[in-house]
């Protein structure tokens, strides 16, 4: 795992453990995993699953978005179309972009589900459309099937 994939992962093991744990918003069933990150324009793409949300992240390989601004919107087009990602920075991690997949993860069951669907979300997002039509996060969940 590299070493930015690596960082993500922690970070999120230690928000779990020092300010979410016991939360109502979260999923006891579910731990901190990054699923199916692999090189995307120079940067790290994958699904980053916690116990209370999964999103889709894109972990800095250049510096493309350091002059920007906390909470700056980005369309980052994939093969199956445009998604907006918000910019975060992080002391650790650097300046990185998410997506939201689940705002809760509640009625997720258990981790292997969890895997399961950042791999189709990973593998449906590199799939052209099969329709003329915008592509949307159902869409992703669903494998673009058409009307």
């Amino acid at each position: 795992m590299p070493d930015a994939i690596a960082k993500l992962v922690e970070q999120f093991e230690r928000t779990y453990v020092e300010h979410m744990r016991g939360l109502p918003v979260v999923n006891p069933a579910l731990g901190v995993e990054a699923v199916g990150f692999e090189e995307f324009e120079g940067h790290q793409l994958g699904v980053l699953v916690t116990p209370w949300f999964m999103n889709l992240v894109l972990l800095p390989g250049t510096d493309d978005w350091n002059d920007d601004s906390q909470g700056d919107t980005f369309t980052i087009r994939f093969p199956s179309g445009p998604i907006d990602f918000a910019c975060s920075h992080d002391p650790e991690l650097g300046t990185y972009l998410s997506a939201v997949l689940f705002r809760s993860v509640l009625d997720v069951e258990d981790q292997s589900t969890a895997r399961s669907l950042a791999g189709e979300i990973m593998s449906n997002l590199m799939q052209p459309p099969r329709a003329e039509r915008a592509v949307t996060r159902r869409d992703l969940f669903t494998g673009l099937r058409t009307p």
